[in-house]
């Protein structure tokens, strides 16, 4: 056993008898009705009323409760090119530049921020472009496999 100290900062604290990490949140009750956090470097809990959001509900997740989404749904870029929204309506369009395919706009601190950028290419193209936070990433298909099946980024 190591008998050296660790800094404060990474103590962490006891709550309810358990032990939790310094920084990390965590549900305190059944009903995700009160979220609370170990404060780092004062190994003291603090805790705040708050609940899941509209359209969530309070769900245990691989052994971790979480606010889980009730529904969700699939957007789709397809063929040359065709594209689906969320709300299921099609449209064609043959435009060549970038575009925002989907990117999250609330400013929910507790979401990951995302963006997925797609590419047209000129009608016959084999290649895909697709971008993500300013990475970009080109997968290039046979006809086959591309009019078969969609491909998911």
């Amino acid at each position: 056993m190591d008998n050296n100290c660790v800094p404060a900062t990474q103590c962490g604290c006891t709550y309810e008898g358990r032990y939790i990490p310094a920084g990390e949140e965590f549900w305190a009750d059944q009903n995700c009705g009160r979220r609370c956090k170990c404060v780092a470097g004062s190994r003291r809990v603090e805790c705040k009323d708050k609940g899941c959001g509209m359209g969530q509900q309070c769900k245990v997740v691989d052994g971790i409760r979480q606010c889980q989404a009730v529904s969700h749904s699939t957007c789709q870029a397809t063929g040359d090119p065709h594209y689906k929204t969320f709300d299921k309506k099609r449209f064609d369009f043959q435009g060549t530049c970038v575009y925002q395919l989907v990117a999250l706009c609330s400013k929910n601190p507790d979401l990951v921020p995302f963006e997925v950028l797609v590419q047209n290419d000129h009608r016959g193209s084999k290649v895909c472009g697709c971008y993500d936070n300013g990475r970009s990433y080109k997968v290039k298909f046979s006809t086959s496999v591309f009019a078969k099946r969609p491909v998911y980024i």
